[in-house]
């Protein structure tokens, strides 16, 4: 199985490439604008990394987008723009380290939601034993 190109070590630059050369292809291929879920699968990415690099392209001005209901067609707006995308891996860094932070606060949050679950049982279980005690002390004083 062929590894996708956010597995292997590619900078933004070339997943540009990548991207705008299989919509190249698939528009040959299929003598229509191709869809993005096409695009992605051709290239190897999900559905969801490819709308965030056609986001990205469209704000280059580099692919157009053309919606109907059922789906988002692309189209080849100005190839040559694609040698203006630097090369790196900072995009893709930044976009690393803004996950890390996501999932960090993620811990955090569930954590915190379990220490609170952890405090209200332990309260219910108090509220439990003293209110047995409290059944306890009326049954003693029926027994005497």
């Amino acid at each position: 199985m062929t590894k996708s190109i956010l597995e292997k070590n590619v900078d933004t630059y070339e997943e540009a490439h990548l991207f705008v050369a299989a919509v190249r292809v698939l528009a040959h291929q299929k003598g229509v604008a191709p869809a993005l879920t096409d695009v992605c699968s051709l290239v190897g990415i999900s559905s969801e990394a490819g709308h965030a690099l056609c986001r990205s392209l469209e704000k280059r001005k580099i692919i157009e987008t053309l919606s109907d209901p059922y789906s988002i067609r692309l189209c080849i707006s100005d190839h040559l723009a694609l040698e203006n995308i630097p090369r790196g891996r900072e995009e893709k860094d930044s976009l690393a380290k803004e996950l890390e932070k996501f999932k960090e606060e993620k811990k955090k949050k569930e954590k915190s939601a379990a220490a609170i679950q952890a405090e209200i049982e332990q309260k219910k279980r108090d509220m439990l034993a003293d209110i047995e005690a409290k059944f306890k002390k009326e049954m003693e004083k029926y027994k005497k």
